[in-house]
């Protein structure tokens, strides 16, 4: 029963949607027509659910690669081990941006979706309190599996990336562990494309069309509005219409209609509340210890939180 050579596992809000349409591209790779198709963050695991699911979504064989992009993967620690039990070979890649600016963009989200009624700076209070971040570190990612469900809860706990790292570097190899960065991405795309191909075992200089584009960036506003969703969601026979669908093209669809349903921003981007700055700098300076012990190259924003 073949295993996958590698998983995106995130992070959240750091492109990894990017990454995943460059090597969705590419003719050695095989990878689900949706993005997001996860496995390990709950239910059935048992190897016939696995023969199931690989069969659903990379089906025969035939010497390519396989892999997916799950940003839940950076979620609930228990992941990284459920990910281990089974594949404990696999290669694992995480794209990274400066922490704030990921909390900011998660929040952001949850406005856009209607699902975050706070402003940010009573968020990252209510967030920061011990027992709160207990809590979101130990809750499991939401499936979605109804539509959208919050993720208030999440801001902060899933930007821990050091708490999360250092668990999957305790279980895997140095050599099985890339990291990259948005920022490098956004500046360099070619060269950080070539880093992620040479790591995957593949040749340096395979170019796709959405190379140097964005292809998810947070908008404005959606142009259908989260209430709207909801009462075409409960429509009988709009849903029955939908079930007949394969499960693959549903999901390749609803992934194109993420991408069409944000609006670009129009106009520049709200600025983060300087108090919750601060409090989100001397929290992450703390975790991101764990992170720049590990054998990686350090991010572009290194400095910042060594001198917090």
């Amino acid at each position: 029963m073949k295993n996958l050579d590698f998983l995106i596992i995130g992070a959240q809000k750091c492109a990894t949607t990017t990454l995943f349409e460059h090597l969705r591209a590419h003719p050695d790779i095989v990878m689900p027509l949706e993005k997001e198709v996860p496995f390990f963050t709950g239910g059935d695991r048992s190897d016939e659910a696995w023969a199931d699911f690989t069969q659903s979504h990379f089906g025969r064989e035939d010497g390519r690669l396989w892999g997916k992009a799950t940003p839940q993967y950076m979620c609930e620690l228990a992941t990284a081990d459920r990910i281990h039990e089974r594949m404990p070979d696999v290669k694992l890649v995480a794209i990274l941006r400066d922490p704030v600016d990921r909390t900011w963009s998660h929040y952001q989200m949850g406005r856009r979706r209607e699902t975050e009624p706070r402003d940010f700076d009573t968020a990252v209070k209510e967030l920061l309190r011990e027992e709160q971040l207990s809590a979101s570190r130990a809750q499991p990612a939401p499936r979605h599996e109804q539509g959208f469900e919050p993720e208030s809860d999440f801001y902060i706990a899933w930007s821990e990336y050091g708490r999360i790292l250092g668990h999957y570097a305790r279980l895997f190899g140095p050599e099985q562990l890339l990291i990259l960065y948005t920022e490098d991405l956004e500046a360099d795309p070619a060269g950080t494309l070539d880093r992620l191909l040479v790591f995957l075992g593949l040749a340096p200089g395979f170019r796709p069309d959405t190379l140097g584009k964005v292809i998810h960036k947070g908008g404005g506003s959606n142009r259908v509005p989260h209430s709207v969703r909801v009462r075409l969601r409960q429509n009988g026979m709009l849903y029955r219409l939908w079930q007949l669908l394969p499960e693959s093209r549903r999901g390749r669809l609803r992934f194109l209609y993420e991408q069409w349903n944000v609006r670009k921003q129009a106009t520049p981007p709200e600025a983060i509340p300087a108090t919750a700055r601060q409090a989100l700098e001397q929290h992450y300076a703390c975790d991101l210890r764990a992170l720049f012990r590990l054998p990686i190259e350090l991010p572009p924003w290194a400095e910042r939180y060594r001198s917090a």
